[in-house]
């Protein structure tokens, strides 16, 4: 056979093998999917964004006057025959409410429950509750949170001084990832920095999401966030201050308790 057809032969086997190749890897899934379900690259998941719990500071409070709002919302399901039982109130006194997440098409949808709290007088208190069924007396999570209140205040706001919002599980597993969410405006010369993490709480990533906005505008706020974890467990502290850096004194600071289970 002439060298020219010969190697016309060896190009064409070459081809078909390649394309037998292609078949059977198409066939066994090494190709990959548009599914996102059967491709392995999307499945990764990456620990500092696959929160087991968010938490919203809705709005900051600094000096919290014993007569003043602090508003707790737990996630909350009563379809399932859970529902949230405060264990732990003195000197607290805490008005509930369950908003539904339902919208009337849906069955089995859960919704949040809305703890109001303000204090007898000032000084540091205790609010636990647990999620359970009534007819149960192991409960599913425990929900404790330490309160400090201040003497109260003269002139009250209409809203609570202080709002932290959960989703997701209350109560983490040690090396799940809790993401902490506060908005802020740095371009005010105001700027969120959190306190230095208690026990073996770690922070393992920092951000800040500018709000989407027009392009030319300026003065434009977005949301602090915060990625921390635990490798033992506990019940750990995270706090963060609202300040320009060239002063000393804080425009808004919080802090609330986070409690990672085995």
């Amino acid at each position: 056979m002439p060298p020219f057809l010969l190697c016309m032969k060896s190009i064409h086997l070459i081809l078909v093998t390649v394309c037998v190749l292609l078949l059977a890897c198409a066939f066994s899934g090494c190709l990959g999917s548009d599914d996102s379900a059967n491709n392995t690259t999307n499945n990764t998941t990456n620990n500092t964004t696959d929160s087991a719990t968010i938490v919203k500071v809705s709005k900051e409070g600094l000096y919290i006057g014993s007569n003043e709002v602090i508003q707790i919302i737990l996630p909350e399901n009563p379809t399932t025959g859970y529902a949230w039982e405060v264990t732990q109130t003195v000197g607290l006194n805490v008005d509930e409410e369950y908003l539904s997440d339902a919208d009337g098409t849906k069955v089995g949808v859960g919704g949040s429950k809305v703890f109001n709290i303000t204090a007898d007088s000032e000084g540091s208190y205790t609010f636990k509750a647990l999620y359970k069924r009534a007819n149960e007396n192991t409960a599913l999570y425990t929900f404790t949170q330490k309160l400090d209140y201040m003497p109260p205040a003269n002139k009250l706001s209409d809203n609570p001084n202080l709002i932290l919002k959960f989703e997701g599980e209350p109560t983490p597993k040690v090396g799940e990832t809790v993401e902490i969410r506060v908005a802020g405006n740095p371009t005010t010369g105001y700027e969120w920095k959190a306190a230095a993490p208690s026990g073996s709480l770690k922070i393992v990533k920092s951000d800040y999401i500018e709000d989407a906005h027009e392009e030319g505008m300026t003065g434009v706020g977005g949301t602090y966030v915060w990625y921390v974890t635990s490798d033992a467990a506990g019940t750990f502290t995270f706090g963060a201050s609202y300040a320009r850096s060239w002063e000393d004194s804080k425009e808004a600071e919080f802090y609330f308790d986070l409690t990672f289970v085995e």
